[in-house]
């Protein structure tokens, strides 16, 4: 049995599926096709670059021999993104069985995390199928929800197994083959101590967030923390998407733009208050975030907006419906993080401990075998 798998691009940055194929890897060969498309690109800067950026990786690097580091096969197929017309499926189809052999009566299992992947997949008796939907495409941002609709609505009818990430969309898909899969967490990475990152020795009262910072992000929220306790300190990591000038402006935001996803906890483990602070959208309410069993692993309180994942960790998680009492469970919060009577990290840790990544994994194979 050999596994392909069609998912973002590896190592652009660490999704769920690839959490689970490092494991997964260590047993079984596993080729890797990078992004294949969930939107026909538009004349702009943007997709320009990203076309063409693509398009290098497509004719310079076919792909990536398994290494300590990229333990999969990574490849780069010369895929075209226009999903809705037949002959480019014809022809994305021929060239993704350029690159598998379909001779071998060896069993393939398919992993599928982008919808438009099913286009390109020639099943044969021995084969088998997953979808695994991380995501209400619907919903989500930076996709066309038109081209993913009739894809997706062939790849569940088709898929064998179909493993999700939260009750609500469990609740979309057929019951007699879904199952509930939830994220796990590098639980050493995150919950072992490490240095405090240099770029916070200057800051005290330090609330976080880590994370693209993109549609779904509330950050009118944000600046009225911001402005309403200015004798906190917040700290934003990640990519900006979307305009947040006014939020990096104010004197008491620390923006740093990129960071390697394992000096996370490097900044987490340092600062007092985790936030997940996003607006109540069709993206979020199907949502869970990766980020939330690392916040639990590092052991500071955690103070959230509403959506239904976080639900289940309300003992854990200061949760707030309005604006008003977000503010007031982060000064909650920090009361908490410095009260050394209230042993939080270990409770907070003992929620996730065992939700690794290689359980997740394990819990794959079974379903599998």
């Amino acid at each position: 049995m050999k596994f392909v798998v069609f998912a973002e691009d590896w190592a652009r940055h660490p999704s769920s599926t690839q959490h689970i194929f490092k494991v997964i890897a260590e047993q079984y060969d596993v080729t890797w096709f990078n992004s294949v498309g969930m939107r026909k690109p538009k004349f702009n800067f943007n997709d320009v670059k990203r076309v063409f950026g693509k398009l290098k990786l497509m004719l310079l690097n076919r792909s990536k021999t398994p290494t300590d580091k990229v333990p999969v096969d990574a490849r780069n197929p010369l895929i075209l993104p226009w999903h809705d017309r037949k002959w480019v499926r014809e022809f994305n189809k021929q060239q993704i069985a350029k690159q598998i052999d379909l001779s071998s009566s060896e069993p393939i299992v398919y992993w599928v995390s982008v919808p438009t992947a099913i286009n390109m997949i020639q099943l044969r008796p021995q084969d088998s199928l997953i979808y695994y939907c991380g995501d209400d495409f619907s919903n989500l941002a930076g996709v066309d929800p038109e081209l993913i609709k009739e894809s997706e609505l062939r790849l569940i009818h088709q898929a064998h197994n179909i493993f999700v990430v939260s009750k609500v969309l469990l609740d979309k898909m057929p019951k007699h083959k879904t199952l509930m899969l939830e994220h796990g967490v590098d639980y050493a990475l995150f919950s072992e101590l490490k240095k405090r990152n240099s770029q916070l020795n200057q800051l005290d009262n330090i609330v976080g967030f880590y994370g693209s910072l993109s549609e779904w992000l509330d950050v009118d929220l944000l600046i009225k923390l911001a402005k309403a306790r200015p004798h906190y300190n917040l700290v934003l990591i990640g990519k900006a998407h979307i305009d947040i000038s006014a939020l990096i402006a104010l004197p008491n935001v620390t923006y740093i733009e990129q960071m390697a996803h394992h000096q996370l906890a490097s900044f987490s483990q340092h600062w007092q208050v985790s936030l997940l602070p996003f607006l109540f959208n069709g993206q979020i309410k199907a949502c869970n975030p990766l980020k939330l069993k690392e916040y639990l692993a590092a052991g500071k309180p955690i103070v959230s907006s509403h959506f239904p994942a976080v639900e289940r960790y309300k003992d854990a998680v200061l949760i707030a419906r309005d604006h008003v009492g977000f503010i007031a469970r982060v000064d909650h919060a920090m009361v908490i993080s410095k009260n050394p009577f209230l042993d939080w990290r270990t409770y907070s840790q003992q929620l996730v401990e065992k939700h690794s990544w290689q359980q997740k994994a394990a819990f794959v194979m079974e379903q599998l075998v």
